[in-house]
């Protein structure tokens, strides 16, 4: 619980200043952010504006490029060089970008978007993201697939490379007018490892938390079976996509599923008998790195 400021102490002149100072006494090159809402409309302009000039990729170039498995792609070799934290978040917040549809829905004639997360993974702006994220939604009378960063600059898509729905990966590229700075990736994860994410969960923009590497599993029936992996590090709807790093500053796989598990019965003497249960934990599942190198195969390779 946070505790109130005594006006009758500090007066208004003193409450004011404290306040301006808290908004600005930040570390050099750490912005205060404001969640993605207000970029919204923007964004929807700068779209339109590529959209009108046919620039953007529609609805059903990326149903027919869906199919693609793999593509011919140099990625950069993973780090083995330890960072701080801080640095973490640096490379973090500099491969992210946002991921998503600019449509029309079928109950209006307004032009929305719907963003994800991505991160660059070569420094001429081939990202990954999730299967899920490009798949157009079956609501959209009309879509075009656009990537952005959190300064509101937007890119458009060109090409979907490569996808696997099962393992929910996804290799785009996007038009960016300067080279990028891209996350490796790193297959070589073991439970125990730290994992951090850099994300918008609900909105709320450049959250960056961490945890680490609980296991590998495998979900589906038999037949229709994918890998995945599970870390404590925190995300929810609006994250998918963004990538899971390591202490190393690699991309060790991205965001794709979160779900909770409760108990039979509610916990606790104060409980009446029949009410609902409580949540209990909360799975975080994350597409694996080893499953974005497998939609890539080395340049000039068959």
């Amino acid at each position: 619980m946070s505790t109130p400021f005594s006006f009758s102490i500090l007066g208004p002149t003193v409450v004011t200043l404290l306040t301006a100072v808290s908004l600005f006494a930040q570390a050099p090159g750490v912005k205060i952010v404001r969640d993605r809402g207000h970029q919204f409309d923007a964004l929807v302009d700068k779209a339109n504006k590529l959209r009108v000039a046919g620039q953007l990729l529609s609805l059903e170039q990326v149903n027919e490029q869906l199919w693609r498995t793999s593509c011919n792609v140099k990625l950069p070799k993973a780090s083995t060089k330890k960072l701080t934290e801080r640095e973490i978040w640096r490379q973090s917040q500099a491969a992210h970008v946002r991921v998503g549809w600019h449509y029309l829905c079928k109950k209006c004639s307004k032009w929305h978007q719907n963003l994800a997360g991505g991160y660059f993974i070569t420094a001429d702006g081939l990202g990954a993201t999730c299967h899920h994220v490009v798949k157009p939604n079956e609501g959209y009378r009309e879509g075009f697939l656009v990537a952005g960063t959190e300064e509101g600059e937007l890119f458009p898509v060109t090409e979907v490379l490569a996808s696997n729905a099962d393992a929910d990966t996804a290799i785009i590229r996007a038009k960016v007018p300067f080279a990028v700075k891209p996350l490796p990736l790193n297959a070589n994860v073991y439970p125990g490892d730290s994992a951090w994410c850099y994300s918008d969960p609900l909105g709320r923009s450049s959250y960056f938390s961490k945890g680490m590497v609980n296991r590998f599993y495998v979900r589906g029936k038999k037949g229709d079976e994918s890998s995945r992996m599970e870390v404590s590090t925190d995300w929810a709807p609006g994250s998918s996509g963004a990538a899971v790093v390591d202490q190393c500053g690699n991309a060790i796989g991205h965001v794709s599923e979160i779900s909770s598990a409760s108990s039979l019965r509610a916990r606790g003497t104060n409980q009446p008998a029949g009410s609902s249960s409580s949540p209990m934990i909360v799975f975080h599942s994350a597409a694996r790195a080893a499953d974005v190198i497998s939609l890539v195969k080395p340049a000039g390779g068959k």
